[in-house]
């Protein structure tokens, strides 16, 4: 199946993309929310730019939707922001950097995602997730499974591709970030092929992609940001998604799970923004009201679901956002130990 641009234009009304959802200015920020920022905004604070730290490189999912916050954080606030790729390490430099250098004066926040975990678990022990504050939930989407459309599986299904993986193991080629979800999914699709994919590592989610546009790798993950333009343009490919049911940004693609009758193949991310814990408690109330709102307005739900990610209204407070933190750490550790096991 491949996903045309007749089929990406006809959900435009439903879906816009990034560059339609602009085109109408703004509406201006209800007076009602600066009136209440600047209530809880601390004297003085901030004396300068808030950098916000992204874990990885520049054009990737998690890149785009920081700089959208960072731009709708500037408007609901007044104040000058900036963003930072941290990058390395496929984001352990950048977490460690949250976690352990970034300055406590609330001038430092982190966009950080779900792959927060894994980090921590290979920081060896420098740090953990529960050492920084995770204040203000953003959005969050499944992975999407691609291949080029000129490639040799450009009229493979998902099925194809793991039985080809079967019959010549070690061979195919798959885009990997190592040591956190798209290391488990490869992993949960080696169990499903019988036989194992030829892993070849990448920093971040947009390299890999630029791999499969060169036909370097055979199969690859992306955020729907990353993926989107080359849907359009017939470029790639969408062979399943990641999640319990069908993303609406790809309705026609398979979930992985409904492939290789699973029900546990749902890595996706989730993400937020996090502080370190030395920030003062009313700076962070601030910082933490401040992006609540940014991700609130109109055009954060227009633009996010250009992204393929959608805003969850539900983690509306700091509280709400790390028990729902908590689940997710507990069911990768639940995985991560039948994984041991086996």
């Amino acid at each position: 199946m491949t996903i045309s641009r007749r089929l990406l234009t006809a959900g435009a009304t439903l879906l816009p993309l990034a560059s339609r959802a602009q085109t109408a200015p703004p509406a201006p920020i209800d007076p009602a929310i600066r009136s209440r920022l600047n209530e809880l905004r601390p004297t003085g604070f901030p004396r300068e730019a808030v950098e916000m730290t992204v874990v990885y490189p520049a054009g990737g999912g998690m890149d785009i939707t920081g700089r959208l916050v960072q731009r709708l954080f500037e408007r609901v606030t007044g104040d000058r922001s900036t963003v930072n790729n941290r990058t390395g390490g496929a984001g352990l430099v950048g977490h460690t950097w949250i976690a352990t250098q970034a300055p406590g004066d609330g001038h430092a926040v982190g966009l950080v995602s779900n792959l927060i975990f894994s980090d921590a678990a290979r920081s060896g022990g420098r740090w953990n997730w529960t050492d920084i504050d995770h204040i203000a939930h953003v959005n969050a989407e499944p992975l999407n499974l691609v291949v080029n459309a000129d490639g040799p599986f450009k009229s493979a299904s998902l099925r194809d591709i793991l039985e080809a993986v079967k019959a010549r193991p070690g061979t195919i080629r798959v885009a990997n970030l190592p040591g956190g979800y798209y290391e488990y999914l490869i992993d949960q699709l080696d169990a499903a092929s019988g036989g194992r994919f030829l892993r070849v590592p990448f920093q971040g989610g947009a390299p890999g992609i630029t791999a499969l546009l060169g036909n370097n790798v055979d199969l690859a993950f992306g955020f729907f940001a990353e993926v989107r333009s080359h849907l359009a343009a017939d470029r790639l490919k969408a062979v399943a998604v990641t999640g319990r049911q069908r993303t609406p940004f790809l309705p026609e693609a398979p979930t992985v799970n409904s492939v290789v009758g699973r029900e546990d193949v749902n890595w996706g991310v989730s993400r937020w923004i996090a502080v370190p814990r030395a920030v003062p408690a009313d700076r962070k109330a601030w910082l933490a009201a401040a992006y609540r709102a940014a991700v609130a307005l109109p055009e954060a739900d227009q633009e996010f679901r250009s992204l393929g990610a959608m805003p969850d209204p539900a983690l509306d407070t700091p509280e709400k956002l790390r028990a729902a933190i908590d689940r997710m750490a507990r069911e990768e550790r639940e995985f991560l130990s039948m994984r041991a096991a086996r």
